[in-house]
């Protein structure tokens, strides 16, 4: 007779074998997703960015999501990257108030910027108004603040221009929680809307991503960038030349195993930070990068944007013990110039 449970176990295994097999292409996946889905978003914040010359308002919000994208990748339980994104939504949002969805209810969870920010036992009805819209069309929706719920306006304080939004929170196609945001009580205080939408979408995908890996173990292996060669013939002025070695190599992990934990995870988490600052770079000046290499000068091409992304990073991680790896250096040369220094011309400071 068949013993259900150890086929059961059985079959357990072999998916679990499968999907560690895959988990760099699942991976792959959802980073080519995060790029497609926040593309619409992100080009007009950077655009407003790179308008804005005296750095100001639009680097600063910038500033705020490359540090919370950065938070909620370092978080890999479902609370740190909601608690991630809620605190990186304050930043741009007066108000803000997660609910989970249950059914037709919506379970508060937590708030950040109102007189009472404990929703926590506090039920609102989610199959009409504001909430159903945003659940139903699977995206943002805008209205008067009172159409969220009546009562829970009232008792919080409408905000001073009537308004708020609701973002779904669709996790593996299903909404799995509610964000909503206004303007807060002080008069002319605006939300970055845009703002929010980056944040809301990418924690979306970084749950997804995480609840693969927990669905794996703790045995899942963690998939590298594949090795740079450090020589490689590239054709330029009319014969073959050898690509330098990489300079301003970040520091492996093997050589910090002499220093203090809570040390060691500062580099980590500059290292990861300087990655997604030189991953945008990229990302949004992909000719730019082309055309730099062709000719190479990407430095010169892309100065502004290195040097406002090196600002961001020094401003984070410039006055911690990390500072000494070079950690934004090393991004720079090994992401926009394969890891060949001299495509990035001679006046670049790294």
């Amino acid at each position: 007779m068949i013993d259900l449970n150890q086929l059961r176990a059985k079959v357990e295994e072999a998916v679990s074998s499968r999907l560690k097999e895959h988990l760099g292409q699942i991976q792959r996946e959802i980073a080519e997703q995060v790029a497609r889905d926040l593309e619409p978003v992100l080009s007009g914040i950077l655009a407003s960015r790179h308008s804005d010359s005296g750095g100001g308002q639009s680097s600063a919000a910038s500033g705020v999501l490359n540090s919370t994208i950065a938070s909620i990748q370092e978080s890999s339980a479902q609370a740190d990257i909601l608690r991630a994104l809620l605190e990186g939504v304050a930043a741009v949002s007066p108000r803000a108030a997660l609910f989970v969805v249950r059914g037709n209810t919506l379970a508060g969870w937590q708030a950040r910027g109102f007189s009472d920010d404990n929703i926590r036992g506090i039920s609102l009805d989610g199959s009409s108004g504001l909430a159903a819209r945003a659940i139903n069309g699977r995206s943002r929706a805008s209205a008067g603040a009172a159409e969220f719920d009546s009562a829970f306006v009232e008792r919080q304080g409408n905000p001073w221009d009537g308004n708020a939004t609701v973002f779904p929170l669709v996790v593996k196609d299903k909404v799995a929680a509610v964000l909503y945001c206004d303007s807060g009580r002080e008069p002319n205080r605006q939300a970055d809307y845009s703002g929010v939408e980056v944040l809301t979408r990418f924690s979306c995908l970084w749950l997804e991503h995480a609840a693969v890996k927990k669905h794996l173990g703790p045995s899942a292996p963690e998939v590298a960038a594949p090795a740079q060669p450090t020589t490689a013939p590239s054709q330029a002025h009319g014969h073959v030349q050898q690509s330098p070695p990489p300079v301003s190599a970040p520091v492996p992990d093997a050589a910090l195993d002499h220093l203090p934990a809570e040390e060691q995870e500062v580099h980590k988490k500059a290292r990861r930070f300087a990655k997604l600052l030189v991953d945008e770079i990229k990302l949004y000046n992909q000719s730019k990068v082309a055309e730099g290499k062709q000719n190479r000068d990407l430095y010169k091409v892309l100065r502004e944007d290195i040097e406002k992304s090196r600002a961001t990073y020094d401003k984070r991680y410039g006055g911690t013990p990390a500072a000494s790896g070079r950690y934004f250096d090393s991004e720079v040369v090994r992401i926009l110039a394969d890891n060949d220094r001299s495509l990035l011309g001679s006046d670049f400071p790294g």
